[in-house]
């Protein structure tokens, strides 16, 4: 049985949505210089990628970004016009269209005007067509076209939008235009209005189809808000039945709103360049740029809903020195879901991937506490790394957790070359932070928990009590009876724990609930340095509403195997080659999921193929007799 705590009046609706874990370790360089890059995933799964460097570069990866080709010139620039701020789509019929925009350098003269071009490819990126002129603007610095960015709609009708200030010529506003192709990208339309705002400069738009297939969801900088006083990312939508037809977002329209959640987002994070993409459950994501925050100028990403809105989890994926900046940035979203992040930074254009996710899990095991983490273990992830934080120190920490009929477990591991293991409170550490109960409060409350795991080995233990906003500290000693090792060498460190269902007062195990978690990773780079903390993204220490909640597994799917058993019919599921297959004789249905739920193939046969990507996949077999058992597996 398992004791049930009420529900408190300080009790909030808990936090929902994703919030993405940026892996410093995939921080990888895609063109040696350039700026304005932007990348998506072909059809065949390479990457392919395309940067503005004195006219238009095009490269390919074939392992996710592991590694790139050399780069290859795809448009030139021409005597007095640079080729600039490139965008690319593969088609549903496998055309890649490259599109970009000659700007013409001063002194200005008639003809060479401000414009759209487009190269097709229908061999996957191996010739090009000649230039195809999109639209034409003016040949001044007040009149031109820029920043085209490219959608093509279930219809098969390809779109084009483009920050337009040539039908302005008398005054400093700005429009987001839009051209249209029936013929993939061989003749255009000539533009129309999507979004004005009078006095202002809608810009740099890039425009989805969101998750309910019927909405045209488009993300652009706006200066015109009031009391903004800056540019600001923001969205602007249109029914997909509508299309743009005699309709347009004008500053007063519903339409039109400020893309951040500011209850979660910092009122003075400002700035432009916003890119907007889909991820393959619904969940929608953002970038833009700004001068709030480390470095000169930072690229921060927020999660937002199925309707582009509402927009929070702010993190910023790259490390960033003072003077460094990285602007005119880019997302891609590839694979199951890995959000990418691309921007420039010192002349190098670089990427870095995101791990969206909205529920951390414990899968039942029996980790060995020793202080080491072995693949197989038991965690989540198999090699521990379902948390991943530490861009905002330089360093890398990971965290996994699993759970038996006795304890629930948890590791991390921190890479740190600046240790700092002083007595206290004031050293390197981790904390985990739990609300057994999911109880969901704004203060520390009965059932909620503070681990502070020291660099020094040492444990600091606090819980919360009703009607109290503090922490109780317990006193040097007490552990709860926690099983813990903190394991050093010189380069990093790791924590491993087992905490007894009883010491949080549970009398049996609590299979199948939800909990709520948070880490917090404490680092000094010296012992006369400030310390620097870092949660999980728009975590709050001491709320645990807005911490992420951690799905303790069935117990009584322990008996599943992982897909290893042999050939013979006693098996519930094995792998065979590319295959995963159940057993014939009891199998109604097997189904693939990525670690965030999103359901990647389906089957009323025994039988289902497996991705050709690597990565921890979850398999659900349903039986004749409707049970359900759940497994992971390793690709």
């Amino acid at each position: 049985m398992v004791t049930t705590l009420p529900i408190h009046a300080g009790s909030v609706a808990p936090y929902s949505g994703s919030r993405i874990f940026w892996d410093t370790s995939t921080q990888n360089t895609i063109f040696q210089s350039g700026g304005y890059a932007r990348m998506i995933q072909l059809k065949d799964k390479r990457l392919m990628a395309v940067t503005e460097n004195n006219g238009i570069d095009i490269t390919f990866s074939s392992n996710l970004g592991n590694s790139w080709l050399s780069p290859t010139k795809l448009v030139a620039n021409l005597p007095g016009i640079p080729e600039c701020v490139p965008d690319l789509i593969q088609l549903a019929d496998g055309t890649i269209i490259v599109v970009y925009n000659p700007r013409p350098s001063s002194p200005f003269s008639a003809d060479r005007k401000f414009g759209i071009r487009c190269k097709r490819s229908i061999d996957n990126g191996l010739t090009w067509s000649d230039e195809i002129l999109v639209y034409d603007g003016g040949w001044d610095w007040g009149t031109g076209v820029w920043e085209p960015s490219m959608l093509q709609l279930p219809s098969g009708e390809l779109q084009l939008y483009f920050a337009d200030e040539s039908v302005y010529p008398t005054d400093n506003d700005q429009q987001i235009s839009m051209c249209r192709s029936f013929d993939g990208g061989q003749t255009w339309s000539a533009p129309i209005k999507t979004s004005y705002r009078q006095g202002s400069r809608d810009g740099m738009p890039t425009a989805v189809i969101l998750h309910d297939g019927a909405t045209i969801a488009t993300a652009f900088e706006d200066n015109g808000w009031a009391g903004v006083g800056d540019f600001i990312p923001t969205i602007g939508v249109c029914p997909l039945a509508t299309n743009w037809h005699n309709y347009w977002i004008s500053a007063s329209s519903p339409n039109r709103w400020k893309a951040c959640d500011y209850n979660y987002v910092p009122t003075d994070v400002k700035g432009g360049a916003p890119y907007l993409r889909v991820l393959p459950w619904g969940e929608t994501v953002i970038s833009h740029q700004s001068t709030y925050g480390d470095g000169a100028n930072q690229m921060y990403i927020y999660v937002g809903d199925q309707n582009a809105k509402g927009f929070k989890a702010m993190s910023a994926p790259f490390s960033l020195g003072a003077t460094e900046s990285a602007m005119w940035n880019s997302l891609a979203v590839i694979d199951t879901g890995i959000v990418v992040a691309v921007a420039p930074i010192s002349g190098r254009v670089q990427m870095i991937k995101g791990y969206p996710v909205n529920t951390l899990n414990a899968n039942y095991a029996h980790p060995t506490i020793d202080g080491t983490q072995t693949v197989g273990e038991g965690y989540f992830k198999a090699n521990a790394t379902q948390m991943i934080l530490g861009r905002q120190q330089g360093t890398r920490f990971t965290g996994d957790f699993a759970f038996d009929k006795d304890s629930l477990y948890f590791t991390s591991r921190v890479s740190d070359l600046d240790q700092v293991a002083i007595g206290g409170s004031y050293g390197d550490g981790v904390t985990l932070l739990l609300d057994a109960r999911n109880v969901s409060q704004d203060k520390p409350a009965t059932g909620v928990y503070r681990l502070f795991f020291r660099l020094d080995g040492t444990m600091q233990v606090m819980n919360g009590v009703d009607g109290s906003s503090s922490w109780q500290v317990h006193p040097v000693g007490d552990t709860l009876n926690v099983d813990y090792k903190v394991k050093r060498t010189t380069r990093y460190y790791i924590v491993e724990a087992a905490i007894p269902w009883s010491s949080l007062s549970f009398d049996s195990t609590p299979s199948n609930t939800d909990m709520r978690v948070n880490v917090m990773l404490q680092n000094r780079a010296s012992t006369s340095s400030i310390p620097v903390f870092e949660m999980l993204p728009d975590s709050k220490r001491d709320e645990s509403w807005s911490w992420m909640k951690l799905r303790i597994g069935d117990i009584s799917l322990t008996k599943v195997d992982h897909p290893t058993a042999s050939s013979d019919q006693s098996y519930l599921i094995k792998r065979n080659g590319n295959n995963l297959e159940a057993d014939p004789l009891n199998c109604s249905s097997i189904t693939l999921f990525s670690p965030s739920g999103v359901i990647i193939a389906q089957s009323k046969e025994a039988k289902i193929q497996l991705p050709t990507t690597r990565g921890i996949f979850i398999v659900r077999v349903e039986l004749n007799d409707g049970k359900e058992y759940i497994s992971k597996i390793q690709n």
